[in-house]
């Protein structure tokens, strides 16, 4: 009996260890690269579906058979047959889409950050609340073609919001990569509307729509951006408690 109370004493005593479940339900101190990552590109702060929306094409209509077609034969004597081709079976673009504003993904922007500097895996953790809802494009390619972008992103960026009204985008930032983070595009968009707030904590369904086409065009690289990320906000709760 004493050897038993003994025992449990030690092991009351000992730091417990961490869960192997969820990452987010997890401090960040004790996430491994594998859970950082997780997070980043497999959890409710990615988009629970994210697709191309359309390509825009630009074909001509021969002038004897009437055809619409997409050759580049002699097109100054050919009409121009402008159009939008939706596809669904080409291959969908490496797009890393992410909610930004969520604490839990800016501390595991940290923490993979810290895991690989040896040295500073001790240090504490910390990410502000932001006064915004933020949704980030990553990509050098995307920030290229954002920054260059002919059409006006008020106009073409927004949240689809779970009534199907939009909630129009405040302000853009684009940030440059350093050895410390990402090349990224941040998408602002207001908390609040007339003093309500602009997502609830239970909406199920929120989509993030972005198009854009780079007015200095580049042969071989891909020069527009037109997707839709579909986020859960319900989804988005880090040690039991909301974060978007």
């Amino acid at each position: 009996m004493i050897f038993t109370r003994v025992l449990l004493a030690v092991l009351l005593a000992l730091p417990s260890a961490p869960s192997g479940g969820i990452p987010w339900d997890k401090k960040p101190e004790q996430w491994d690269q594998a859970d950082a990552y997780k997070i980043l590109r497999d959890s409710p702060w990615t988009p629970a579906e994210i697709k191309l929306e359309s390509n825009y094409t630009d074909r001509r209509t021969d002038p004897q058979s009437g055809i619409v077609t997409n050759s580049p034969l002699n097109p100054e004597n050919t009409g121009r047959a402008r159009g939008i081709e939706i596809s669904h079976n080409k291959a969908l673009p490496a797009v890393a889409v992410l909610w930004w504003s969520a604490k839990v993904v800016r501390l595991a922007k940290q923490r993979l950050a810290q895991l690989r500097n040896s040295g500073a895996k001790t240090e504490a953790l910390h990410a502000d609340a932001l006064p915004d809802f933020v949704v980030a494009i990553e990509g050098s390619e995307q920030l290229r073609i954002l920054h260059d972008a002919k059409e006006d992103l008020h106009d073409t960026a927004f949240l689809e919001l779970p009534d199907g009204l939009p909630l129009d985008l405040q302000t853009i930032q684009f940030v440059e990569g350093t050895e410390e983070e990402d090349t990224r595009v941040e998408f602002h968009f207001a908390r609040e509307v007339n003093g309500s707030p602009s997502l609830s904590a239970d909406a199920e369904r929120v989509v993030f729509h972005c198009r854009a086409t780079a007015k200095t065009q580049i042969h071989g690289e891909p020069n527009e951006i037109s997707l839709r990320a579909e986020f859960r906000p319900n989804r988005m709760r880090a040690q039991s408690q909301p974060d978007f």
